[in-house]
C-alpha cells in the first residue's frame, strides 16, 4: 500500500516538475503568492490530475514515471 502511495505522489511531483512547479503533496499558502502564480499552479494540477486519473484507470501508474518512485523518511538511500 506505502508504494502504491509513493507512485502516485511521484507520478503527480515529476509532470509538476515539469511544468516548472515544485509541488509535494501538500500546498502551503503565501500572501508572496500572486493570482499568476495561483492561477498557474491551478491549471498544472488540473491537467496532472488527468494524466492521474488516465494511469489510475489503466492499473498500472508505475509505467509512467520517468524516474524513481519517491522515497519515504529520512533513512539511509544505500
Amino acid at each position: 500500500m506505502l508504494k502504491a502511495l509513493l507512485v502516485l505522489k511521484t507520478l503527480y511531483t515529476q509532470p509538476m516538475l515539469e511544468r516548472g512547479i515544485l509541488a509535494s503533496t501538500a500546498f502551503y499558502a503565501s500572501y508572496a503568492h500572486k493570482e499568476d502564480h495561483i492561477e498557474k499552479y491551478y491549471n498544472a494540477t488540473d491537467q496532472v490530475f488527468a494524466i492521474f486519473a488516465a494511469a489510475i484507470r489503466e492499473g498500472n501508474p508505475e509505467k509512467l514515471l520517468k524516474g524513481s518512485v519517491s522515497h519515504s523518511g529520512f533513512k539511509r538511500l544505500t
